[in-house]
């Protein structure tokens, strides 16, 4: 009796949703990750830049590599890499080390994604069958991606979504080996690798900025959820879930588009509306962060299927080095705009005089040591006076700061949503350019 490809199946579509979902899972982390490791927004980002940045670069050769040794063997190696590097990166006690890790994470998740793709024509009959295993497997780990990674941060450590890939990986590569074995014993590859085309440079060039545009966004987004709106990592990753649940169900609405230029141009519109409505929150309120990411959901729909690995992965890259300088300017000039006010409303406050001079001090001090990150004034508020009514006054005037930061650190976000927002309207050009765009 003939093998089943089920198990094969499955195995490709896990391996392509755990590297893909990558970005999704570790983004919640990054707050819990700045903070322990004692940097700055700036720095911890290459987290991020770093992975993206090596899986773009790394995607065209990986390609060629599998289709000289045989995809299957290379897809079990790069599973293994994958989860070699990630125990790494869970080791990890500095961020130099993490990001050195993720470099080498991201050349093994380029191995197996690229192999992944090369093998599922083969496995599961026709072409059209597997962009549609490949598509779904990463839109149900981007999906997955933002819950995991919160309850992971929260329950247990950042460390955690490391270390869960694991076994995650080599649990995928298992059904893989029989068929790299074949590879090994025969040296027939030739009827597992797909055929493919020239690739759309203006598509692809259209797609990467609306990447560019989502990725930025949504790390922006949980860091003004958990650090200027002060939620916890599941919280955020419950919020932050509505964008990728919104693609999925807006993945229905592609056929009724069929003109692929109109549909990639609507998502690019849908995608910086929502992203623009991101910039002008009226104030901090969960439920206005909503219909936007739901407005950017519906649009990475109608453009995400065009995307190729290198470009998506690209756009990640030229989204967080364009716009994380510009918000980490905007904090600072925030921090110093905090202070001034904070000392300000203590000087008014009713307490008593001694005791504002020292709450003022120790506010600035505060403030001052939050350079390069999302400012928080708890710790200058601790001890609280033992005198009950001086206690209460200062609990007063400790909610008045914080609703003060909380305005001011939205407000501190949206020059840079406003450009991700721009970032995905230019992609309205290379697709005007583009003779046809493949979705």
């Amino acid at each position: 009796m003939p093998e089943s490809p089920r198990p094969r199946v499955a195995a490709l579509a896990l391996a392509v949703g755990v590297v893909l979902a990558d970005s999704s899972i570790v983004v919640l982390a990054l707050p819990e990750i700045y903070r322990e490791l004692n940097t700055s927004i700036a720095s911890v980002t290459w987290v991020l830049i770093s992975f993206n940045l090596v899986i773009a670069l790394a995607a065209v050769p990986a390609a060629l590599v599998a289709r000289r040794v045989g995809p299957a063997r290379a897809a079990a190696v790069g599973l293994a890499i994958f989860a070699g590097a990630g125990l790494a990166c869970g080791l990890a006690d500095n961020l130099s080390t993490l990001i050195a890790a993720r470099c080498v994470q991201a050349i093994g998740g380029a191995a197996a994604v690229t192999a992944a793709l090369e093998l599922l024509p083969a496995t599961v009959g026709s072409e059209r069958r597997a962009a549609t295993v490949w598509a779904a497997a990463g839109a149900t780990g981007a999906a997955l991606g933002p819950a995991v990674g919160g309850l992971l941060t929260e329950l247990v450590s950042w460390q955690s979504i490391f270390f869960i890939q694991v076994p995650v990986a080599p649990a995928a590569a298992v059904p893989i080996l029989s068929v790299a074995k074949h590879e090994a014993a025969t040296g027939i590859i030739d009827t597992e690798v797909r055929r493919t085309g020239r690739p759309h440079l203006w598509a692809n060039l259209a797609l990467a900025m609306v990447s560019a545009a989502i990725a930025a966004a949504l790390f922006l987004l949980v860091l003004l959820l958990i650090e200027g709106w002060r939620l916890s990592p599941i919280e955020a990753a419950l919020v932050v879930t509505v964008m990728p649940l919104a693609a999925i169900v807006g993945s229905k609405l592609t056929d009724r588009v069929p003109d692929s230029h109109s549909r990639a141009a609507a998502g690019a519109i849908l995608v910086s509306g929502g992203l623009a409505g991101l910039a002008f929150l009226p104030k901090a309120t969960i439920a206005l962060t909503l219909p936007p990411q739901i407005l950017v959901g519906i649009g990475l729909a109608l453009v995400l299927s065009a995307l190729t690995i290198s470009s998506r992965h690209a756009g990640v890259v030229i989204g967080l080095l364009a716009l994380t300088p510009i918000f980490t300017a905007e904090i600072d000039q925030q921090r110093h705009d905090a202070i001034n006010a904070g000392t300000a409303v203590i000087l008014d406050s009713p307490i008593n005089p001694l005791l504002k001079l020292d709450l003022a001090q120790k506010v600035s001090d505060q403030l001052e040591t939050e350079k390069g990150k999302v400012p928080t004034i708890d710790p200058a508020f601790e001890p609280k006076p033992t005198d009950p009514g001086e206690g209460a006054e200062v609990e007063q005037l400790q909610g008045e700061l914080q609703d003060q930061l909380d305005r001011g650190a939205t407000h501190a976000f949206s020059t840079s949503f406003i450009l991700a927002a721009l970032l995905a309207l230019i992609a309205l050009f290379p697709i005007a350019l583009s003779r046809r765009v493949d979705l």
